[in-house]
Parts: structure tokens; sequence; C-alpha cells
């Protein structure tokens, strides 16, 4: 496995080599808990946004709404939608790669 893809699993406590896999469930519990508290803060600064009349997401995804406009940048959505569906089926291939390991042993 490469380096790069060991230390992603080390950090969500998934140690993965030829013959074991180790799953930390302590690590794996304070990642989901920060990626949690991350999604949460996000979108409570979304929701506010929104309340206020006011989202900007202009920079990244293209999006920008006020009291009066909506403005979408396509490009943008378009390359965001299309990043994000990249790391989306990344993410997924690996995890169907350690659970085709799993079956087999």
């Amino acid at each position: 496995m490469p380096k790069e893809k060991e230390e992603i699993f080390k950090k969500i406590g998934l140690d993965v080599s030829e013959d074991n896999i180790n799953l930390d469930l302590t690590k794996t519990k304070d990642f989901f808990n920060t990626l949690q508290d991350k999604l949460e803060k996000k979108a409570e600064t979304i929701e506010k946004s929104i309340s206020e009349g006011t989202v900007d997401l202009s920079e990244n995804i293209g999006i920008k709404v006020d009291d009066e406009h909506i403005n979408i940048d396509l490009n943008k959505t378009k390359s965001f939608i299309e990043e994000l569906g990249s790391k989306i089926e990344h993410f997924l291939s690996e995890i169907d790669h350690v659970a085709d390991k799993l079956d087999k042993k």
C-alpha cells in the first residue's frame, strides 16, 4: 500500500498489513467526532448566513445569494461537484478494497 494511503488510514485508526487489519476504535471515534464537529460548525455558519439572507460560497462553489440576487457560476459549481464526486468515489473504493481484504480472510 502506498505510504500516503497508510497515513490516511492511520489517521482514522485503521492499520492494514498483508496478514492483519487492526482497528483502533479510539482513533476512529476521535476522527469521526472531529469530522462531525467540523461539519456541524460549517452547517451552523451556512444556516446563519441563509437566515440572514446572505450566502457567499462563490469562491469555492460558485454560488452567492443575497436579498435580491442568486448568482451561480456554472464553471465553478461544475468543478466543485466533479471534485467532490471524485473524492467520494476514491473514498468508497478504499472502503471496498478493505472490505474485499476482510472477505478473503
